[in-house]
């Protein structure tokens, strides 16, 4: 059993198997999308779009988001776990980029990770998938199958993201991310993984190891 998978069949593997695997977030607009991202923390995107689709009725542009209270918001996302913290996020989110950013999103990665309530993670999200622009967007899924196949010593965004920068090329790192939450979703799952059916079963070092933590 290798030490590690190799990266070259990993891509074709995964490319191969969702070659259509894209952002499950719905969203019309950046704005919409940074809401929502900062929504998904421990949670499904079914729920999340759900919840967008009724705030969304309530609330229009980031001059509203970040027009009111936190307490009010959270009335509106209340079904969603942590949603007392998400409200908060938001609202600072929407009057720092009033604020800071003339009231449009910013594209650049650094900038919205700067942003309140954000980080890294989520402002990959929204680069990546508002802009286009080269991001990787390290969650749970990822970095479980980062970990998994070798690549990262432990299950670590930091770790993930480094490991994937220096195996794939750019141009890669959107869509390659949403293939693993796929994957992660679908086999590579923390509790029982589908090693039987995983199409990486070939490559992957810990195959058949139900606690690769």
């Amino acid at each position: 059993m290798p030490e590690s998978a190799n990266p070259r069949v990993v891509d074709h593997t995964i490319a191969g198997r969702w070659p259509d695997a894209a952002c499950e977030l719905l969203a019309r607009d950046p704005w919409e999308l940074t809401v929502a991202a900062i929504l998904s923390a421990r949670t499904s995107d079914v729920q999340v779009n759900k919840v967008m689709a009724v705030l969304t009725e309530h609330l229009v542009g980031i001059e509203a988001f970040a027009a009111i209270a936190p307490e009010d918001l959270q009335r509106l996302i209340r079904r969603l776990p942590l949603h007392t913290a998400k409200s908060r996020a938001i609202v600072e989110a929407a009057r720092a980029i009033v604020r800071h950013h003339h009231g449009r999103v910013p594209e650049d990665l650094a900038a919205l990770a700067a942003l309140p309530g954000l980080g890294r993670k989520t402002a990959a999200v929204v680069a990546g998938n508002a802009f286009g622009h080269p991001a990787i967007a390290a969650d749970v899924h990822v970095c479980r199958a980062v970990q998994r196949l070798g690549w990262a010593t432990r299950e670590h965004p930091g770790e993930a993201e480094a490991a994937l920068r220096t195996r794939f090329a750019p141009t890669r790192w959107v869509r390659l991310c949403h293939q693993f939450i796929r994957l992660g979703r679908d086999h590579c799952r923390r509790q029982r993984p589908l090693c039987s059916t995983c199409p990486l079963s070939a490559t992957c070092p810990r195959v058949g190891v139900t606690d690769a933590r």
